[in-house]
């Protein structure tokens, strides 16, 4: 795209839409693995003018279908060459024929690689080449758009590069200042105040450089190197090394007296350096060096040596500057360790810090300025001969200092150091955001004589700052207010008082799941976004809307009305109920809310949010798409699941579970055929409790699982039992949950139950509900199939309560039908009933299944179920459910079928 002169007065959506459309150039847009299957993603419709067939036959994963156009010998070779060219310069382009219905095309290939999702892919566009090689040449203006491109990738990487180097450089200045404001304050008392200056200054530069190993050595007239002292991190010890020659390594000595500085960032190629691999890089596993010199009166008399171990390190500019000033430093103390007092501590310490790129000044203990670097005048805009002398009171911009100083209460009276953030103006009375670091200085006397302050101009950070607390209360994909926003508002709410109560609605999209796995979650994010986008239309301003969570939200508003918050909810199931245009379809979808109201349900927002919660759960469990308000009982409810959920752990470990079972009758011969095993729970307090009181729990809780493989366990040993006392091989059915197909192991479990317990697995039947079936996926199809090949029976449980019963009957491999109590309880006084499982009974047998009939209870029911030809029934006719300790005997009242 060319540069015009007034291009930066239009809009930009107005200078994309004069770039030329890559389809009417004759390039074809394309995405494709980088693999030599060639497997296309992505290829731009047109192909099919230009190629002759459809993108989406192109674009198929099996038997790569766009490699078939492409002659066998030529895919490997093209793939290496794209390979070769992508590593050389990070682009690639490649000739080849494609025999398409429309004949033999030359295709010229232009692209790049990129990463999505881990994976390595390609893209770019495709070009009928007619041989020529004039015309091969692509377009200029995809050249020139392509040129553009790659500039603008570039300043995008260059913007980044240079936000994460600033960040980078923010933290090094700090661990700077800190390091000057210690060797600053650091009194040398001891008997050798050279050795204390070097490990001093050797273990500060190694922390604050991240290395190895850190250390100062002096540099003799016969050019030997004598190791002051070496710190190293790993030993937090001292080292004294034996000393180097260093007149046998000529480019190294040449380098540090024609330098300020050595920054190899890799010392084993460096020039300088190399020479120092053999005898002491490769012993010690230094990969890069920083050595600046210190120097006295012009001349090297020392080297700060920095040495880093592990991968190749690239020098920063401003920590080859650093390094500069530790060596000065060093170089100080050389020249003044016998004249140390309070002046060549602060001569020292200006000629640190002239440089800094953070403001430095130094105050008496009476509030006179005394210095101020360069970069506080950048900052404040006030030359030092403006401050010098003046006491902080008189300086707009320090005034708020005097009181951090001189006040009583000041956390700096009793503290040595102080950091804060402060707001002031520069001379020109524009506003900035400062951060402070103020330490005291004492004397060789332990007296207090000065205030040291460092500090920076964070304006721009402390705007960023803001506004990342603005996107923090905002939810990316709605817009909405998200939940830490919404608890905040809610909780000033509560804590302000009003005169009206509070209604706080819980709104639970119904089956979201189910949208995103079959649509995608990029059609569910949009389904989202268009939902939050009706409801906030549908809402007053005064009520308060968020995203709570993945698929639910929450509103808040104030109850001016008697019964309002019912109202809204209505009015909000009603804007659900209306089906949505997303990507070109139309999806229906509900919506389960919970209520509560502040302060009758809870007078704190955590409260309140589980009361709403509770009263979501029961919405959602009463069936879903409807309104819950919430009440007492439900807390009640909820007191009792968990004392469920907490018993039932305890019950499976102290043989609180048992199992009783029903037995099962041939309804031609009246042979015992086989059993159903019942659980059964008895509470050692609250007495039996009921299946329908604990096996939800066990399911939400996940103890469904080894409370299953305990049922099939205790049921194959029972009728092991059975056989033993000679009751012939008895049929168990045993009822799966749903659940318990979310462990990846049920089928080898069962699999070892069976040969452990040594029973054949014909004789187990394992029953699953409809629900089951209705969302099977494909793991869940696998592990039936897996069952299925054990030799074990499948039944359909409950047959006719559920949906599309008869489609299950083909897609999945079902022995037995077990038609529901519901259907025979009233037989024979409805009709309906009679029809309804007499046609079900000859559905079945038409499909060669057994038929079992559940709840049999009278003599009338069962001669109509014989009439009908029923195979097998239970109920309360035959028996009821039998404990395990009583059922040999009971047993031996039924003639059992011949072996």
């Amino acid at each position: 795209m060319k540069s015009h002169p007034d291009a930066a007065s239009r809009s930009a959506a107005e200078v994309v839409t004069q770039l030329p459309v890559p389809s009417r150039l004759g390039m074809l847009r394309f995405e494709r693995l980088n693999e030599p299957s060639w497997t296309l993603l992505f290829l731009d419709p047109v192909c099919e003018r230009q190629i002759g067939v459809p993108a989406q036959d192109l674009c198929g994963i099996l038997d790569s279908p766009y490699a078939s156009l492409m002659e066998p010998e030529a895919r490997h070779r093209l793939h290496e060459q794209v390979q070769q060219q992508l590593l050389a310069d990070g682009r690639y382009r490649v000739r080849y024929c494609l025999h398409s219905p429309r004949g033999t095309l030359n295709i010229l290939e232009v692209g790049e690689a990129f990463q999505q999702h881990g994976r390595q892919l390609l893209h770019g566009y495709l070009l009928q080449d007619d041989g020529d090689a004039q015309s091969a040449e692509l377009d200029p203006r995809l050249l020139d758009l392509e040129a553009q491109n790659i500039r603008l990738k570039m300043s995008l990487e260059m913007y980044q590069r240079s936000q994460d180097e600033h960040l980078q450089h923010l933290v090094r200045s700090r661990t700077q200042q800190n390091l000057i404001v210690r060797l600053a304050r650091h009194r040398y008392l001891s008997s050798d105040p050279l050795l204390e200056a070097a490990q001093l200054i050797a273990q500060a530069a190694c922390e604050a450089y991240d290395v190895a190993r850190a250390g100062i050595w002096r540099l003799s007239q016969e050019n030997r190197l004598e190791a002051v002292t070496i710190y190293r991190r790993d030993t937090d010890q001292y080292e004294k090394p034996a000393d180097i020659d260093a007149s046998r390594f000529p480019k190294y000595l040449e380098a540090v007296h024609s330098g300020r500085a050595i920054d190899a960032h890799n010392a084993l190629q460096d020039p300088r350096t190399q020479e120092l691999a053999q005898r002491y890089l490769r012993p010690q596993s230094i990969s890069a060096l920083l050595d600046a010199t210190i120097r006295v009166g012009g001349e090297v008399v020392g080297v700060l040596c920095l040495e880093h171990v592990g991968e190749v390190r690239m020098w920063q500019s401003d920590e080859i500057a650093f390094a500069g000033e530790l060596a000065d430093q060093y170089a100080q103390v050389l020249m003044n360790h016998e004249r140390r007092n309070v002046s060549s501590a602060l001569h020292l310490f200006q000629r640190a810090v002239e440089q800094s790129a953070s403001a430095f000044l130094l105050i008496d203990r009476d509030g006179l300025v005394e210095y101020v670097n360069p970069s506080f005048t950048a900052i404040t805009q006030y030359g030092a001969d403006e401050v010098r002398g003046r006491r902080l009171p008189e300086l707009p911009a320090l005034a708020n200092l005097s009181e951090l100083l001189f006040d009583a209460r000041s956390t700096l009276v009793t503290q040595n150091s102080w950091q804060g953030e402060f707001r002031s103006r520069r001379k020109n009375l524009e506003p900035y955001w400062g951060q402070l670091s103020l330490s005291k200085v004492y004397d060789d006397k332990g007296e207090l004589t000065h205030y040291i302050g460092i500090y920076e101009d964070i304006t721009q950070s402390k705007l960023a700052q803001q506004h990342i607390e603005k996107l923090a209360y905002r939810d990316n994909l709605t817009g909405l207010a998200n939940r830490h926003y919404f608890i905040s508002a809610l909780e000033e709410r509560l804590q302000a008082g009003s005169e009206h109560s509070l209604s706080l609605l819980l709104v639970d999209i119904d089956n979201f799941k189910r949208i995103n796995d079959s649509l995608g979650h990029q059609t569910g994010d949009k389904l989202l976004a268009n939902l939050a986008r009706r409801l906030r239309s549908s809402l007053s301003d005064s009520a308060t809307l968020a995203r709570f969570a993945s698929n639910e939200f929450a509103v808040l508003l104030e109850e001016s009305v008697a019964g309002r918050g019912e109202q809204i909810a209505a009015q909000i199931l009603g804007v659900l109920d209306k089906p949505l245009f997303v990507d070109n379809q139309l999806i229906s979808i509900t919506g389960s809310i919970g209520i509560a109201y502040a302060p009758q349900h809870g007078e704190d927002p955590q409260t309140l949010m589980k009361h709403a919660g509770l009263a979501l759960h029961k919405a959602k469990a009463n069936g879903k798409h409807q309104v819950q308000t919430f009440t007492e009982a439900m807390t009640a409810e909820a007191s009792y699941k968990l004392f469920v959920e907490s018993n039932l752990r305890r019950a499976l470990v102290q043989d609180e579970l048992a199992v009783h079972y029903q037995p099962k009758l041939c309804l031609r011969s009246g042979h015992l055929l086989g059993l159903e095993a019942l659980l059964r729970w008895q509470h050692p307090e609250k007495g039996m409790i009921r299946p329908d009181q604990f096996i939800s729990v066990a399911e939400e809780t996940g103890l469904i699982i080894p409370i299953g493989k305990w049922v099939i366990r205790q049921a194959c040993r029972q009728v092991r039992e059975l056989a033993s006392k000679g009751l012939g091989e008895l049929h168990i059915a045993i009822n799966l949950s749903p659940k318990q197909f979310s462990d990846p192991d049920l089928v080898g479990s069962i699999a070892a139950i069976l040969q452990e317990e040594g029973i054949p697995a014909r004789q187990l039947e394992l029953e699953l509900t409809e629900s089951l079936l209705l969302d099977a996926t494909d793991d869940t199809r696998q592990q039936l199939e897996r069952l299925k090949n054990l030799g074990l029976t499948l039944a359909m449980d409950d047959f006719g309560t559920g949906y599309s019963s008869l489609s299950y009957l083909k897609k999945f491999p079902i022995d037995v039908i077990k038609i529901d109590r519901s259907f025979i309880k009233d037989i024979p006084d409805n009709q309906d009933d009679m029809e309804i499982t007499s046609a079900v009974i000859a559905m079945a047998h038409n499909l060669k299944l057994q038929v079992v009939a559940e709840g049999v209870e009278t003599a009338a029911q069962l001669a109509f179920l014989r009439r009908n030809r029923c195979d097998i029934g239970q109920g309360y006719l035959f028996d009821r459910p039998i404990p395990g300790t009583d059922l040999s005997s009971s047993l031996l009242r039924y003639p059992c079928r011949p072996h």
